[in-house]
């Protein structure tokens, strides 16, 4: 990411930490079932050690607007959902959070709104003669589902979200406003834009300009599922997209002992010279709240260790989803979200088995990425795959980086070809095990290694 200009350089140096606060705090999955404002947004507070044991740098927090239920329903982008607090609240919060070092981003979810959203409910009311009819898609010529006498687009057929005209001057205009005073009255740093790739590219470049103007270092990434995401995301555009192919082909290569498909994916992705997301940042994850928990989708526990091994040595910015960093379990289903979306346990008592043992993992994997340049800012190179073993480099100006992932049951030796990287000859040492003295060389274009049953290497070449 060295030449990635255009992207904060806090971001890059980012470990992001992905809260979805409805469940995080336990809040009642229906609006409708709490009259009342509660600040649930200060038990955040109870965890600000966490943080800071864990070594994450950014919280990304989910949907906060008042919504009807899960927070993608929204009702009013000016106002924290009182099932979580308030507005001051949540200003008092991102001010400790940036006192304590870390950087805060928000869901914008801009694409659709809730049936009770403002301007949909003063088309229910006047109908042809609402001044803002012309904020959704209306067609007064059908009804719809809800027999509201018209029929309107919707986010892929659910008649609960409802799409917003994004075209139009007045509904930018409005967008543009709902996003400053976050990023200016409130004082958070970015925005996590869902479903992106439905958006016209046109519309997040004039939102690009908006939020830059408004706070120059914001950091801004969509949502990113289909490709090619060059058409989002850039100098012009959005800062960064999800990684959603890196995702899919991470577990999908632990569960099927194809370490082939995930060098595959690399390549493609961000080979040097090659690469279609080369000159892209990528937010990586293991997980998130539209997904089964890591730890639940591996066909074994013990693929989580490299499985983290890999998030926070590949290319792009790594994100943890709450709880996986203490081994949450959790499977979404083709009808409810709620298993991955639970409450986040206060005391390391009622953390999994094994969580610290996983935390510690993680934390220490945090701290390699921290203190290695070419970790963060460095090139990707695929240079090898067996069944159950990748092997990558990460060069940056600064360093060289040899990473080994393996996923196999057994402790084996591995040689392991370097070919075409004019190695012969270096010398490297160990990051990752206790003590970090141990040395290898590349003889022949080839590294010997003693490779851990469901672990890795991560090798600091020296000269």
């Amino acid at each position: 990411m060295e030449n990635l200009h255009y992207i904060p350089d806090w971001a890059k140096r980012g470990i992001f930490y992905h809260i979805y606060p409805l469940g995080f705090f336990g809040a009642p999955k229906h609006n409708k079932d709490e009259n009342m404002t509660v600040n649930r947004l200060a038990e955040l507070r109870n965890y600000y050690d966490h943080f800071k044991k864990l070594g994450i740098n950014v919280i990304q927090f989910g949907p906060l607007f008042e919504s009807m239920s899960h927070g993608y329903d929204t009702i009013d982008y000016m106002k924290i959902d009182h099932r979580l607090g308030t507005n001051e609240l949540f200003k008092d919060i991102v001010n400790e959070l940036h006192d304590v070092g870390l950087k805060v981003i928000i869901d914008g979810v801009f694409n659709h709104v809730s049936r009770e959203f403002d301007s949909f409910k003063d088309i229910q009311q006047y109908r042809q003669n609402s001044w803002r009819q012309h904020w959704h898609y209306i067609d007064f010529s059908k009804n719809s589902p809800y027999n509201d006498g018209f029929d309107y687009k919707t986010w892929e057929g659910h008649y609960k979200l409802v799409k917003l005209n994004l075209s139009e001057k007045d509904v930018k205009d409005y967008i543009f406003s709902v996003a400053a005073y976050w990023l200016k009255e409130i004082g958070m740093d970015g925005w996590r834009l869902d479903v992106a790739y439905q958006i016209n590219p046109a519309f997040w470049r004039e939102f690009r300009q908006m939020c830059k103007n408004a706070k120059p270092d914001c950091f801004l990434v969509g949502e990113m599922i289909h490709g090619p995401y060059s058409k989002w995301v850039g100098p012009e555009l959005l800062d960064a997209g999800t990684g959603y192919q890196v995702y899919k082909s991470t577990w999908s290569a632990f569960n099927s002992n194809n370490m082939h498909e995930l060098k595959a994916v690399l390549e493609r992705s961000f080979h040097p010279q090659w690469g279609l997301n080369k000159n892209i940042a990528l937010l990586n994850f293991l997980g998130n709240h539209d997904t089964t928990r890591i730890r639940s989708i591996l066909h074994d526990e013990r693929y989580l260790y490299p499985a983290f091994i890999f998030l926070f040595t590949s290319n792009g910015i790594p994100k943890i989803y709450y709880g996986d960093e203490i081994g949450t379990y959790g499977v979404k289903t083709q009808h409810s979200d709620d298993d991955v979306r639970k409450l986040m346990p206060t005391k390391v008592e009622s953390w999994p088995d094994y969580g610290k043992n996983i935390f510690e993992h993680v934390q220490k994997l945090i701290k390699i990425r921290n203190n290695n340049h070419a970790l963060i800012y460095g090139n990707l190179i695929p240079v090898y795959a067996e069944n159950n073993l990748l092997a990558f480099l990460r060069k940056s100006s600064a360093q060289t980086i040899l990473v080994i992932v393996n996923n196999q049951l057994q402790q084996a030796h591995k040689n392991i070809p370097l070919w075409n990287q004019h190695l012969d000859g270096a010398k490297f040492v160990e990051l990752l095990d206790q003590g970090g003295s141990k040395e290898f060389y590349i003889h022949n274009n080839h590294i010997n290694a003693e490779i851990y049953p469901c672990w890795g290497r991560i090798l600091l070449k020296i000269n």
